[in-house]
């Protein structure tokens, strides 16, 4: 006799159709690459961030290489970001007091009661700007030992140096070398680029004046010191380090033909 192996009709479209709706499921249900879980997570949200208005980094319409910065951290992430310019001691409040998500241009740990990042975006040179017959000869930060010294008003320059000086503090850089000027001040402390601007406007005859270097200082974003804010740094941290790593911040300071690469 022979023998024969029976086999039984199968109903393919029956098998088929639970199959398929299983692996939905599973597809449905599985679990998002980090990045893309919080791209999904942060849809929708807005963050503002608050800045003092400086050429080329922070323009009152949302230009400026220190914006662009910021939104090629956060934007993929799914935020939506909002900009806006004061002075930098209003910055500094509106974040303090938890109005604003983040401000931009603080050195770091200058600002009680925020949350300061491990990654600065940029650094600028500080300088003295002075008259000659005041300081003949510039020998460093001991040249303005006991001299009356003034910067704008929130910036605490006298935290970041091992001089003792009389402090003055001006609402402006413009009243700050007015009053240089007239000899009611030694020296203005501000950042290099800033003073120089400044000079270009035409108000001041930049010839009276001598300008010297004394430290480079980071600057960094802070965030509100709040659970939301920690997370905010966190992934700026991680986002910034992937542009860096990437080439494309440097791109990024190129394109805007900035002076030097801080990093």
């Amino acid at each position: 006799m022979i023998g024969f192996t029976w086999t039984p009709f199968l109903n393919t479209q029956s098998i088929k159709l639970p199959i398929l709706f299983s692996l939905l499921l599973t597809s449905f249900f599985a679990p998002l690459p980090a990045y893309a879980a919080a791209e999904n997570q942060n849809q929708n949200q807005e963050i503002t961030i608050v800045s003092e208005a400086w050429t080329d980094a922070t323009h009152k319409d949302g230009s400026g290489l220190y914006f662009d910065i910021m939104r090629e951290v956060f934007e993929p992430l799914g935020y939506k970001l909002n900009f806006l310019t004061t002075t930098y001691s209003r910055s500094v409040y509106l974040v303090q007091s938890k109005k604003m998500h983040a401000f931009l241009g603080s050195y770091i740990d200058e600002q009680e009661n925020v949350l300061y990042p491990y990654w600065h975006f940029d650094a600028e040179q500080v300088a003295a700007v002075y008259k000659y017959t005041v300081i003949p000869e510039w020998q460093g930060e001991q040249s303005l030992h006991g001299k009356t010294v003034a910067w704008v008003k929130g910036y605490d320059y006298n935290e970041y140096m091992g001089t003792t000086v009389n402090i003055r503090e001006v609402k402006s850089r413009r009243q700050g070398l007015t009053m240089l000027y007239s000899d009611r001040l030694d020296a203005l402390i501000d950042a290099r680029s800033e003073i120089e601007e400044e000079f270009e406007k035409g108000n001041i005859d930049r010839n009276a004046f001598i300008i010297s270097n004394f430290i480079d200082l980071k600057l960094y974003p802070a965030f509100t010191n709040t659970p939301q804010g920690e997370e905010l740094r966190r992934l700026y941290d991680e986002g910034f380090e992937e542009l860096l790593h990437s080439g494309k911040l440097k791109t990024m300071f190129e394109d805007y033909e900035w002076d030097y690469f801080p990093f």
